[in-house]
């Protein structure tokens, strides 16, 4: 069977199954497991498939029709154009995580601060702050993960992308760690907390469910975290520092008025998305 067949009866399967991007997901199967771009597809759509690739694609296939998600399946993302292993029990990175690092750069270019010492909470695959120590190349990381899963991940991709000697990740509870230091030189606190409510967590979609609950669910009203963040990045921040947070889409107005109620912060911000969504939140430490 050759390539064009192939894609055609898989993406046809997949539509019957209901899946959302049939074509898409199996064109991404197909290209990881032949280990070619995608557009290269079309270009060999006479290639022959041996029998070994077929009885390997058609595994794939079946995971993608029980709904375990693509990244999950081909063990990586691609994130700010950089390439992620994932795996199961990690959250995979989402492009719409990608506003988040292009807002930061953007924050580090106009201040003109070249030599940032940033935190990061809750890495996961550590997509985020690889990428702000990719582009940001004097930049000082620190990933604090409760999950130790996470931080073996991060630690794997950290030094897949050569980052070791300014990049490091450690378990801990949020900012718990750095609470017991007496100093606040903390440029940036950067955090894609799990933040969906737990109404929310019952209307995911099935790839979703999949994802650790510990990286998705956010409580109640899905501000459990930011409550117990907010307060702790205000003790390791810098005076001017910046917090950075990724927050649900109706989220926006919720925290911004808990930050404010802190005390600790100012030019509260929040940033919305490609779709016109509350999306991100940015807030500076006071100069008190």
């Amino acid at each position: 069977m050759n390539i064009k067949t192939l894609l055609n009866k898989t993406t046809k399967f997949f539509k019957e199954k209901n899946i959302p991007n049939p074509r898409l997901d199996a064109e991404v199967l197909l290209a990881d497991l032949l280990d070619m771009e995608r557009i290269k597809l079309y270009v060999n759509f006479d290639y022959p498939l041996t029998k070994d690739e077929l009885t390997e694609y058609r595994e794939r296939v079946v995971r993608r029709a029980k709904r375990e998600a693509v990244s999950y399946i081909t063990g990586h993302k691609e994130f700010m154009s950089l390439d992620f292993e994932v795996e199961k029990g990690v959250l995979i990175p989402r492009p719409e995580t990608e506003l988040l690092v292009e807002s930061i750069l953007d924050y580090f270019e106009e201040e003109e601060i070249e030599a940032p010492n940033i935190v990061e909470v809750g890495p996961g695959s550590g997509a985020i702050m690889i990428s702000l120590g990719h582009y940001l190349p004097k930049a000082k990381i620190l990933g604090i993960d409760i999950s130790q899963k996470a931080v073996k991940l991060t630690r794997k991709n950290i030094k897949k992308h050569e980052l070791e000697d300014r990049l490091k990740v450690n378990k801990g509870d949020l900012l718990q760690p750095l609470l017991k230091r007496d100093t606040q030189n903390v440029d940036l606190v950067v955090s894609n907390p799990p933040y969906i409510s737990d109404e929310d967590m019952e209307n995911l979609q099935p790839e979703v469910k999949k994802e650790p609950k510990l990286a998705l669910a956010g409580g109640k009203d899905g501000l459990e975290v930011y409550k117990k963040l907010i307060p702790q990045a205000g003790s390791v921040l810098k005076k001017g520092g910046l917090l950075a947070l990724e927050i649900g889409y109706d989220q926006g107005d919720r925290l911004k008025k808990f930050i404010n109620e802190s005390g600790e912060y100012k030019d509260v911000e929040i940033k919305e998305d490609y779709n016109g969504k509350d999306r991100m939140i940015f807030a500076s430490k006071k100069e008190k």
